[in-house]
């Protein structure tokens, strides 16, 4: 029984002390864990981010800032403040700046007119001037030195503009270079800070100011509509004019031209006429000197004569020769033939 007892507390014994080993270990564990937690700090900076490291001791920032990677730190004696430096859209939640007025300017035109703009700017920010902007402004730089800044240059730029050429748009380009330009002048001082452009996402004028620009427009189209019309009917007039002018035209050419016609065949005739008459009259000379030369080739007008009469004979009449006188023997001596004929009747 003694024995027994023994083993028994022996066992407990031994028990305690391994327990005991392992919760020595286990607390050793987690005070090392809390100390690395409370003193030791891990940082990781992303390609468009950079790490600026504070001394917290000394309140000294350094020059050169962290790169991109895991940084690991003494939380204590250190502290590394990240920067986005990509560019990016201040404000930078864009729906919730329109329901407020912070971001909102009030601002007047050259001409008197209240204007309600909603502005965003474009910036980026020079990695290795970091440091000195949190050395000089802080991380709260936007509010600090880009609000204020842009409510200075946006009362200067939008107050060089008439109400109505902001209204129109004819000119928003043009206020948006000239605003990036102003800020980007105003901003030199910090060099980490670098604008890219402005951005004019709504403006408003008063309701009043608004009526009446929409009344002047509305005005200024119908005195456009009515300059068409009048434009209009006055080129319709100088087409019936033109129209007229060319019928006009067309009939004094088309009389011009039957009268044209009219003398051609007139002349055209005469000239047939006249190509006749030469032709009969050639003709006529024609026959006239045949008749000549052949009265020359006959040897006189009565051969002409009585070759006509001979030409004029019917074929069955007979003609008997009888000698007339004493030594004619001529058969064309018409006048000795009959002579000698109606002298022979005489005598018988």
């Amino acid at each position: 029984m003694r024995e027994t007892l023994s083993n028994f507390f022996n066992f407990r014994w031994e028990e305690f002390n391994m327990n005991k080993g392992a919760s020595f270990f286990m607390g050793a564990i987690i005070l090392v864990l809390m100390g690395f937690w409370m003193f030791v700090g891990i940082v990781d900076i992303k390609p468009t981010e950079v790490g600026v490291e504070v001394d917290k001791v000394q309140g000294k920032v350094f020059d050169m800032p962290r790169g991109v990677g895991y940084h690991v730190y003494n939380k204590v004696s250190t502290d590394i403040v990240v920067y986005h430096v990509a560019a990016r859209a201040f404000p930078g939640d864009v729906m919730k700046s329109e329901n407020t007025d912070n971001y909102s300017l009030d601002l007047k035109t050259n001409d008197g007119q209240n204007i309600r703009v909603d502005l965003t700017i474009l910036y980026a920010l020079k990695g290795n001037e970091v440091p000195a902007l949190h050395q000089t402004i802080g991380s709260n730089y936007e509010d600090q030195i880009l609000l204020p800044q842009i409510r200075s240059e946006a009362r200067i730029t939008i107050g060089s503009y008439a109400a109505e050429e902001i209204y129109s748009g004819k000119v928003r380009d043009d206020i948006q270079k000239e605003m990036a330009q102003r800020l980007q002048s105003a901003v030199a001082k910090f060099p980490a800070i670098q604008i890219q452009d402005a951005l004019i996402r709504h403006f408003a004028f008063s309701r009043e100011f608004e009526s009446a620009i929409e009344q002047k427009k509305l005005a200024a189209q119908q005195v456009e509509i009515n300059k068409n019309r009048a434009l209009a009917q006055e080129e319709e007039a100088k087409r019936q004019e033109a129209e007229a002018r060319g019928s006009k035209l067309k009939a004094i050419q088309d009389a011009e031209g039957r009268a044209q016609s009219a003398r051609i065949e007139a002349d055209a005739e005469r000239y047939k006429l006249e190509q006749e008459a030469a032709g009969k009259l050639a003709n006529y000379k024609a026959d006239a000197e045949g008749k000549k030369l052949q009265a020359d080739a006959l040897g006189g007008g009565q051969n002409v004569v009585a070759l006509k009469f001979a030409e004029n004979i019917p074929d069955k009449f007979r003609v008997f020769a009888v000698p007339i006188g004493q030594n004619s023997t001529s058969l064309m001596d018409l006048n000795g033939i009959f002579k000698g004929m109606f002298s022979g009747a005489s005598k018988e």
